[in-house]
Parts: structure tokens; sequence; C-alpha cells
């Protein structure tokens, strides 16, 4: 989730260095790309699947996720239950779930964004409240350095390689990548500010 973020519904930002070297003689090239896998399962049920999930380890990334970009519509749904097929030589096929985020569609509050609406990062972002409910803020230290981490370059040359087709304001892009920037040094305050219950 983090190093990758969604942009636009459905669009995921690949950056050079993870291109795997036998994929680029078949035209695999860093930028925007818009994929979609399906994923077996349903729509997460809070209070039956947090006991089923073998990725408990990640939901303090999905909560920094969704808190760094301010993801809207969250609350009741848009999160996912992946079950999923494990095969490992020398094993029985076995099954596995998963909690996922889906839909990242309203990044910064909204489905269409703009340099005018994202130029204040907001103090505070109220995670679900079934998410926040599982977190402490020693288990979300590590997304929350993660995301303080990220260079500013990287965060920038994401929003500035986006298509020519899609045809997005001059002003959008630098917009964007400021925010994501000034989003991610004060994602711990966003946090704790959204979400007075997480000690």
């Amino acid at each position: 989730m983090i190093g990758a973020p969604i942009l636009r519904g459905g669009v995921v930002y690949v950056p050079d260095e993870i291109i795997p070297a036998d994929h680029r003689p078949i035209g695999a090239v860093a930028g925007f790309h818009f994929g979609v896998t399906r994923m077996e399962g349903e729509n997460f049920v809070p209070v039956q699947h947090y006991t089923e999930i073998e990725n408990t380890s990640e939901l303090p990334f999905a909560a920094v996720h969704l808190a760094w970009l301010a993801v809207a519509d969250q609350e009741g749904h848009n999160q996912y239950l992946q079950r999923l097929e494990i095969r490992r030589e020398g094993y029985p096929p076995a099954m596995t779930k998963r909690f996922k985020l889906v839909d990242m569609g309203q990044m910064f509050g909204g489905a269409a964004w703009t340099a005018a609406s994202v130029s204040a990062v907001p103090p505070a972002y109220a995670l679900p409240g079934h998410l926040a409910a599982k977190l402490t803020l020693e288990k979300l230290a590590a997304a929350i350095n993660a995301v303080k981490g990220l260079p500013a370059g990287a965060i920038q040359a994401c929003f500035a390689d986006c298509p020519d087709e899609w045809n997005i304001p001059a002003d959008d892009k630098p917009s964007g990548a400021a925010r994501a920037i000034a989003a991610a040094a004060q994602v711990e305050q966003i946090i704790r500010t959204g979400n007075p219950a997480i000690q």
C-alpha cells in the first residue's frame, strides 16, 4: 500500500525500480497504469472477519494510508475480505483470508480534487471505527514512519508522471504532490486528532 498510492480511481503509479528485468522487453514501463484483478471474496464484515484474516500486521499501514491521503467514503464500506488460494511446492493448497482496501477514488476527500481544494492539509482524519478499534499508537508507529520517510522527490515524480490524455490541469499535479508531502509530515498528528481513542 505505502509507496504506490492509488490515484483517481483504479490507477496505480509503478516506479521504474520495481519493474522486473524480464518484463521490460515486453513493454513494461514506469508510470501510471490502470489495471484490474478480480479478487475472490466479499465485502469485509468487521464483527465476523477480523478473527479470520491472516494479515492483521497490515492494518496499521491501511489506516495510515487512508489518513495520509484523506480518502473519503470509507466508513462502513470499501474494505474487502480477499479469499486467496496459496500454492507452495510440497504442500497442499491452502486458503487464506486478507483484509484489503478498495476504491481509493476519493483521495483528498473527493473524487474531483483540484489545486484549490488541496491547498490545506486537514487537521484530522477519522478512521473507520472498526479499524481504529484495532489500533494503538505503538502499532501505528512503523507505518507512520514509512510515510514520513517517503522522499519528497518520489512523491513529486509520482504526480508529475500523469498521462497527457488525462488532461489534468497543470496546477493540479504539483498541488497534489505538495499536499501529499505536507500530509506525510503531519500524518501522526492527523491520526491523533481525528481518533482520540487510539492511545
